[in-house]
Parts: C-alpha cells; structure tokens; sequence
C-alpha cells in the first residue's frame, strides 16, 4: 500500500492534467491505494496479493475462467487493455495505472462536462449509475464513498482560485465607454468660460494646458 505522500508525488507526475485531490479520493475507494489490488466484478471483496508473481497468477486465473476483472491502484478494468494498448501485469506498476486512469476519465470528463459526472463514468461507465445509492455499500453512492462535495458558493472567491481576466475594467451596466478622437494638438490653460446675461446659457469651454495626444475615453449613460 502507498502512503498519500506517495501517491500525491506519483499522481503529479504520471496523471498531472488531474488533480491530485481527486486522484487520491478514486484511489483511496477504488484500491485503497494498493497497486497489487484486483477486483472482481460481481465480488464484493477484492483480492489483495502479496506481491507481483501472485498478482500476475490471480490475473491468469480470472481470464482462464472468463471472469471480467480490474487491475491496480486505479482499477483499470479489462475493457480498457485493447484500447490503451496496455495489459494487465503492466497496469500492475503505479505510473503506468495512473496514466491510463488520466485518460479514461478526462474522456469522461469532456463528454460528461461535470466532476460528478465524469466519476460516475469512471466507475461504470456512464454518467448516471455512480450518483445513485447502491444497497452493497450499505446504500451509498460511489461519489459519497469518495467524499465528494461540490463546495460552497461564495459570493466573493477565494484570492488563491479567482480566475477572472486580466486588464479587465470594472463596467456599470448603465454606462458604456466611448472613443473620441481629438482633431488636434492643443495647448494652453484651463480656461472655462463664465456664463454671460444672455437668454442662452454660454456653453463651458476647456482648454488642456498641455499637449494632448492620443484618444480620449468618455463614460457616457444609456
């Protein structure tokens, strides 16, 4: 069995697109992080072998007798060997495990589209079956099994995860930003004309006292 300090360092480097935390939690129900475990479907114990020859000689015995079985630390079932050009006494080794799990549930994940979805595919195969309660694990689902959560909505987000866009301009809905170009260079000081006794107000006139090049940005109501 791996120490979750191990595991968390194999899984950084031979699935690092999934993140350790979820890793982890598949290991730690679907093996309880030992990369010898065999299941067997239909069984509700798994086999734990001491080593690898005895590894290898369950893994004989159950294609002998037709069985349909899963292999190692992320118990990759046999219905993936083909697929992923890779047998059994291979997925025996943690790397090659992990890295075949990163594949099966990423395909998972873009056709599934949610976390749990994507879960609940990895363990049997579609996105349905793995969010319900199953009587042989004292009605549980495998996703409360694993401890999922899918994490308190915060109004304001965390500073470690706040993924918002850079060189982005906080905008008031009833506002919108106009360009203006100016026609000119202009020069001089601020002079702002005083409204004279007339019937029309005078309009307010302003002069830059420097030299102004470049556009000019005019927040304006709807």
């Amino acid at each position: 069995m791996l120490s979750s300090a191990l595991f968390l360092a194999l899984a950084m480097e031979c699935a690092p697109t999934i993140h350790p935390d979820t890793a982890h939690d598949v290991a730690r129900v679907e093996s309880g992080l030992n990369p010898l475990a065999i299941g067997v479907v239909g069984q509700k114990k798994g086999l734990y072998p001491h080593n690898m020859e005895e590894a290898v000689h369950h893994i004989d015995l159950l294609k002998a007798q037709g069985k349909n079985y899963s292999v190692g630390l992320m118990q990759i079932n046999q219905a993936h060997f083909s697929r992923y050009s890779i047998t059994a006494k291979q997925l025996l080794k943690p790397c090659a495990n992990l890295t075949v799990f990163e594949k099966i549930i990423t395909d998972c994940y873009l056709r599934g589209g949610t976390l749990k979805r994507a879960l609940s595919c990895y363990y049997s195969g579609n996105f349905d079956r793995g969010q319900k309660p199953e009587a042989a694990f004292s009605n549980t689902s495998y996703l409360e099994r694993m401890g999922y959560t899918s994490g308190k909505k915060y109004i304001v987000p965390s500073s470690h995860t706040d993924q918002q866009k850079p060189n982005t301009i906080p905008s008031n809905p009833a506002c919108k930003l106009q360009i203006r170009y100016p026609r000119g260079i202009v020069r001089g000081d601020f002079i702002t004309a005083v409204a004279l006794p007339l019937s029309t107000p005078a309009t307010p006139v302003t002069f830059p006292s420097d030299v102004m090049r470049g556009e000019f940005v005019v927040i304006t109501s709807e």
